[in-house]
């Protein structure tokens, strides 16, 4: 009898050291695809930070390009104005 229990016990300490094994392995695995995809947030973080620097400096870029824009409608402006009062005064002294 003495036997058969330890063999039995034996059986279930090997049984009990396999479904650890397995939970170890289980939780290495979960531990490295944490891993995994705390470094994928990071990049997509870092890519998202960039992009945003990028939409910032094109922001700055088209208000440039409309402030250039106005002024540059402005001196049109006053040369056709220009161009008008000339033909009007060639008019008048005609």
């Amino acid at each position: 009898i003495f036997v058969l229990n330890r063999e039995r016990n034996f059986k279930n300490l090997v049984k009990a050291t396999s479904a650890t094994q397995k939970q170890i392995n289980l939780v290495k695995l979960h531990e490295q695809s944490k891993k995994n995809l705390e470094g994928e947030i990071q990049s997509y973080k870092n890519e998202a930070q960039k992009q945003r620097k990028i939409i910032y400096q094109l922001e700055k870029e088209r208000d440039c390009f409309i402030n250039d824009n106005n002024e540059l409608k402005q001196k049109v402006g006053t040369v056709v104005l220009s161009c008008l009062t000339l033909r009007t005064v060639k008019m008048l002294i005609s």
